[in-house]
């Protein structure tokens, strides 16, 4: 069985090298590495050649900069696998990750999911990211834990069922992943769970300041894309409590960060915000929302209910003094860039396991690539 690794890059130079030595430790050599070069301005392309010319299992694909949806389809249209991930240039694997994915779809399964660590490389604080148990035979509606599965980049999926179904990532810049694994969950007959943490997903830099045009019309916009996923699937049955879910945890999030910025010259956008909220919410019934209709499996989000209600009902002049509202309240969340976080979290990754190992693997695929390239003369 072959797994096609996939590691779109742009202007990543700094962080490839380790993405890259992740997938030559691997403990199975049954994969490939295809390296998605999306116009990258920087040595990224070169180093990426480089490790190529060193591996006959990597290939480097180059296409003018299209964004990240546009270069994990040219690498998933690219792949020759039984099963296919994607890595961003900027993670690293564990050296079990291949046979611990493999070994579980081995046994049976359209998808299977890894347990990931975020971690950050300036303090090395971690955490586990959505940690499941391990499991097989599971199915989207009787497990409720995977309605969160926001991200591509932890699970493999069998490429001839992604090209049966016609699955596609689609191009907004922010949201893709959510739309492609509704997309591929509701259509999996079973998937499954593998216990160990094998990804390691550095958080620093991946939630940089985004124009308010992207906010708007990507981070918003996906909303719409992923109502219609869920409520429109190919079984015909509509999922009505992953999608309230979602909006709950999710769109109301989003709305609050983005409601400061809806002011001054960027006031423009709130029309268009608007106008966005109307289309989510469009037919949806208000009683969704509520304890009644979503328990055990949802809570009920009491402060999100009146935008709720004013976007169902079409109610624009409440709307609009919502986010006014919002625009006005105080943050959500202290600061925690501060020195005394940055002191606290470091002194935690001292003892902390998952830390420990996040700094032994990079630390260790670091290493491996000066060696490799002394001097970092991979170009």
């Amino acid at each position: 069985m072959l797994l096609s690794i996939v590691i779109p890059t742009y202007n990543m130079a700094a962080w490839l090298p380790v993405a890259l030595e992740s997938c030559l430790w691997q403990t199975r050599s049954d994969f490939e590495v295809i390296v998605l070069d999306d116009g990258s301005t920087d040595a990224g392309p070169d180093i990426a050649r480089a490790y190529a010319r060193l591996d006959p299992r990597l290939r480097v694909i180059s296409q003018p900069n299209a964004g990240l949806g546009a270069a994990r389809q040219a690498g998933q249209d690219a792949a020759k696998g039984d099963f296919i991930t994607w890595l961003d240039a900027d993670d690293f694997l564990a050296p079990e990750a291949v046979a611990a994915w493999l070994e579980m779809a081995e046994r049976g399964a359209d998808m299977v999911c890894a347990n990931a660590v975020a971690f950050s490389h300036r303090t090395f604080n971690a955490r586990r990211y959505f940690y499941h148990p391990p499991a097989e035979g599971l199915t989207f509606d009787r497990s409720p834990a995977y309605w969160k599965s926001k991200v591509v980049w932890r699970w493999i999926i069998s490429l001839p069922f992604i090209r049966r179904h016609g699955l596609t990532h689609p191009r907004y810049k922010l949201g893709q992943d959510v739309c492609f694994m509704y997309a591929a969950l509701l259509r999996a007959e079973r998937f499954s769970q593998c216990a160990p943490f094998i990804y390691y997903f550095r958080q620093e830099h991946k939630s940089a300041h985004s124009s308010i045009q992207v906010q708007v019309e990507h981070a918003l916009a996906h909303f719409v894309a992923v109502r219609d996923i869920l409520l429109n699937p190919p079984d015909g049955t509509p999922r009505r409590k992953p999608l309230v879910k979602y909006l709950n945890e999710n769109y109301w999030r989003d709305v609050r960060k983005l409601a400061p910025r809806l002011a001054g010259s960027d006031e423009v956008w709130l029309d268009r915000t608007i106008e966005l909220g109307l289309a989510v919410f469009q037919g949806l019934d208000p009683s969704w929302f509520r304890a009644k209709a979503l328990t055990p499996e949802v809570r009920e989000e009491s402060s999100f209910l009146p935008l709720v209600d004013a976007l169902i009902a079409g109610d624009v002049d409440t709307v609009r003094s919502i986010f006014r509202q919002l625009h006005d309240a105080p943050p959500q969340a202290p600061d925690k860039t501060t020195l005394f976080h940055t002191l606290r979290h470091r002194a935690k990754a001292l003892v902390h396991p998952l830390a420990r190992s996040a700094r032994a693997h990079l630390r260790e695929l670091e290493s491996r690539s000066t060696r490799r390239f002394p001097g970092n003369g991979a170009a």
